[in-house]
């Protein structure tokens, strides 16, 4: 059955097996790793080595700063989060023949290899949460609302034997006639 995509475009978003906690596990060690490659793997080009340094800050930043488990400063959305991924995993796959160094074995494996993984493992990846309730407290919050009080036009009176609402933090609702009317007062019973 296809779910309904929401206007956040969260459709982006998989529920894949890796949790989050795993997936940035991952980021931070792939991080290194590709700070570390140069020297493990003896990179020849230069481009080659500047550029996966370069990558690997970039990987242990985005890891840093993205909401999540594993997350040091929480300020980019995990929906901007994966698009970067998406991004980044495509240019790892090109940059051999982008940057000039597909002659060169180590780099250009370590290069694709690590794009592909990337791109499977960020697809693979549980990045939604799975506690309903709070997706229909968010999803009320956006609309304007709490989850405690009721939908524009839905009955507010009172169920008997409860006690009267006073204080109410509703804004005044169309009625029947389209103009503004402030909310009708309890029933004093």
């Amino acid at each position: 059955m296809l779910e309904p995509v929401d206007s956040y475009g969260e459709a982006m978003l998989r529920d894949g097996p890796i949790p989050r906690f795993v997936h940035g596990i991952l980021e931070y060690a792939l991080g290194v790793l590709f700070i570390a490659a140069p020297f493990l793997f003896d990179f020849k080009s230069g481009s080659a080595t500047g550029m996966s340094v370069a990558v690997g800050v970039l990987i242990l930043i985005l890891a840093a700063v993205s909401e999540g488990p594993v997350s040091l400063v929480n300020q980019l959305p995990v929906l901007l989060h994966v698009a970067v991924v998406y991004l980044l995993s495509i240019f790892l796959i090109a940059a051999p023949f982008l940057l000039g160094f597909s002659d060169e074995v180590p780099p250009r494996n370590f290069f694709i290899i690590s794009g592909v993984l990337l791109l499977l493992i960020t697809i693979g990846t549980r990045f939604r949460r799975s506690e309903p309730d709070s997706d229909a407290g968010k999803a009320a919050v956006r609309r304007g609302r709490t989850t405690d009080q009721p939908a524009p036009g839905a009955d507010s009176s009172p169920a008997a034997g409860s006690p009267p609402q006073t204080g109410s933090r509703l804004p005044p609702v169309p009625g029947p006639t389209g103009r503004q009317e402030p909310p009708a007062p309890p029933n004093p019973a």
